[in-house]
């Protein structure tokens, strides 16, 4: 699969529009810190990241990766993204963007640790409040493992449960690919003026 078509990169294109200078994002699934990385580099040494991940290695490759391309602006999380709204209160409003890359640690030996649909959907729940006006949220699903499809599904469900009026909503599928090829997701928060 070329690059552009990679869900990774098809999910960085949107996320690019919504970035900007000093922003404060948080990557929900830091994983191996790719994502981190784009983040960082997006918003600037005067933004912030807040990486999270529930596993120790996940946190300690990003922490590594960081280190590496000497970026500073990343604080860092060993925690379920299900605790978004509890951990993170004092930023609501203020997050102009949340990522989610789902399912497990990507080289990792253990592929049983996975993000999970009660858990993440707990997590896009948090997103509504914590986001600031045009914030966005992106979330990559992969359909191709043990309760992946499952979760798959039930991202779509919260996608297509959001209001209109408050939200721009898009799905991204391969359509000639397999049927177990990720799906990309990406809400955006409409302006209060265009809602009003």
């Amino acid at each position: 699969m070329t690059k552009m078509m990679q869900a990774v990169h098809i999910a960085h294109m949107f996320l690019k529009e919504c970035l900007k200078e000093g922003d404060i994002v948080i990557d929900a699934t830091s994983g191996n810190g790719h994502d981190t990385l784009f983040f960082s580099l997006c918003i600037g040494s005067k933004g912030k990241v807040i990486a999270i991940d529930i596993q120790e290695e996940a946190i300690i490759s990003t922490q590594h990766l960081m280190k590496q391309h000497d970026r500073s602006n990343v604080e860092y999380h060993l925690m379920n993204h299900k605790d978004l709204s509890n951990q993170f209160e004092e930023y609501t409003g203020n997050i102009a963007c949340i990522s989610f890359n789902l399912g497990y640690l990507p080289g990792a030996l253990d592929h049983s640790i996975t993000t999970q649909s009660q858990t993440t959907i707990q997590a896009l729940d948090a997103c509504s409040t914590l986001l600031q006006e045009d914030g966005c949220i992106s979330v990559i699903a992969y359909r191709g493992h043990p309760h992946g499809l499952e979760e798959a599904q039930a991202v779509e469900t919260w996608m297509r449960g959001l209001s209109a009026r408050e939200w721009h909503t898009i799905m991204v599928e391969a359509i000639n690919q397999h049927s177990t090829s990720p799906l990309v997701f990406f809400a955006q928060k409409k302006h209060q003026s265009s809602i009003a």
